[in-house]
């Protein structure tokens, strides 16, 4: 499930906010790929097992082995996430954050992130707190967002963490602290987020490299 980053941000991160999309390495199965698979996975799916019911969404998300179909896979996401499913509620949110010919609806992406976020899924958590920084299907709210952000940031989710650290720059919905701040955009420059690393740079904690 490619993970989405959202177009949008306030204009305090205009300056350092670079949006970042990856292919998610936490999905809990590959789907397959080939008919014969497909077969046995639309029949899982339709006895009503949330894995099975999730892989088939993928399936239509991507257009592997089957025709692409947003609303195919929109209707699959949508039953495993009703059963507790957190990475189908997460993937149902990314689908009504509107990207790749997927209906935008920016209330249903912060309602199915909410579910995931619940669960811990820090993904979700993470999303959702981008929501609430801009005030995207929910009242701005710099305070929730950093919440969210600090619960994905202590899961190791590293954009959590560099804008955990930007707020804590900026006293952007939570106190200005220079010490927290620096904390946490070394957390997330360690796990590869290279803006932390340039953000870090200007307040002069580490060296540029050439």
């Amino acid at each position: 499930m490619v993970i989405v980053a959202i177009g949008f941000v306030g204009e305090a991160f205009a300056s350092e906010a670079v949006w970042l999309a990856g292919s998610g390495s936490g999905s809990k199965a590959d789907a397959p790929g080939k008919s014969k698979d497909i077969q046995s996975l639309r029949k899982a799916a339709e006895e009503g097992n949330a894995l099975a019911q999730f892989n088939l969404g993928l399936l239509y998300e991507s257009g592997r082995g089957v025709s692409k179909d947003t609303a195919d896979a929109i209707k699959w996401f949508r039953k495993a996430a009703d059963q507790g499913f957190d990475e189908a509620q997460y993937a149902l949110g990314c689908c009504y954050n509107g990207d790749d010919g997927f209906p935008k609806d920016p209330i249903k992406a912060v309602k199915w992130w909410g579910k995931a976020a619940d669960q811990g899924y820090a993904d979700a958590q993470y999303c959702l707190g981008l929501s609430y920084f801009a005030g995207e299907g929910v009242a701005k709210n710099p305070v929730e967002a950093a919440k969210w952000w600090k619960k994905a940031a202590e899961q190791g989710h590293p954009d959590a963490q560099y804008f955990l650290g930007l707020s804590y720059s900026l006293g952007l919905g939570v106190p200005k602290i220079r010490k927290q701040a620096i904390y946490w955009l070394r957390k997330a420059a360690a796990n590869g987020n290279q803006s932390a690393t340039t953000a870090l740079i200007k307040l002069g904690k580490v060296a540029p490299t050439s």
